[in-house]
C-alpha cells in the first residue's frame, strides 16, 4: 500500500509526514503475522507512536511561535491521537488486543485518520506557519 501524502508549505511537516508514512507501512507489513508475532507489530507501533509524539511537539512549538489561533484545538487532537495510539500499542505488546480490531485500526482507521489530519488541521496550520 502506497499512500499519497498531501504536500504542505512547511518542509519539516512534509519530512515528518513522509517518515510517519514509512512507519505506518512497517506496521501494515507486520500486520499479517499478528497475533502469532506480536513483538514485531508492537515495535512498529511504538516507533510510529514515538515519531508522532516528536512530530506533534515540533508542530506545537511552531504553532506557539507564530501565534496560531486554534492551537488548543490542534493540540487536543494530538493528545487524543497519542492516547489512541498508546492504548493500541500497549494492547498489542501485552497480547490482549483483539486481532480483528487491530487489523481494522491499523489497516483502515489509522491511515484514514493520518490523511484526514494532514488535509484539515495540518493544512490550516502549515498555511498559517508559512505566512507568519
Amino acid at each position: 500500500m502506497h499512500m499519497e501524502i498531501p504536500r504542505l508549505p512547511v518542509d519539516f511537516m512534509n519530512d515528518d509526514h513522509d517518515h510517519a508514512a514509512e512507519q505506518l507501512e512497517a506496521m501494515l507489513a507486520a500486520l499479517p503475522a499478528y497475533p502469532a508475532d506480536g513483538a514485531t507489530l508492537a515495535q512498529a507501533c511504538r516507533a510510529f507512536l514515538d515519531h508522532n509524539r516528536e512530530h506533534f511537539g515540533r508542530e506545537e512549538v511552531a504553532m506557539q511561535a507564530t501565534g496560531f489561533p486554534p492551537y488548543p484545538v490542534h493540540k487536543n487532537e494530538h493528545e487524543r491521537a497519542l492516547d489512541w495510539l498508546a492504548g493500541l500499542t500497549a494492547g498489542i505488546a501485552a497480547g490482549s488486543a483483539d486481532p480483528a480490531m487491530v487489523v481494522r485500526v491499523i489497516g483502515q482507521e489509522i491511515p484514514a485518520w493520518f490523511i484526514q489530519h494532514i488535509q484539515t488541521m495540518d493544512w490550516a496550520t502549515a498555511n498559517w506557519i508559512a505566512s507568519h
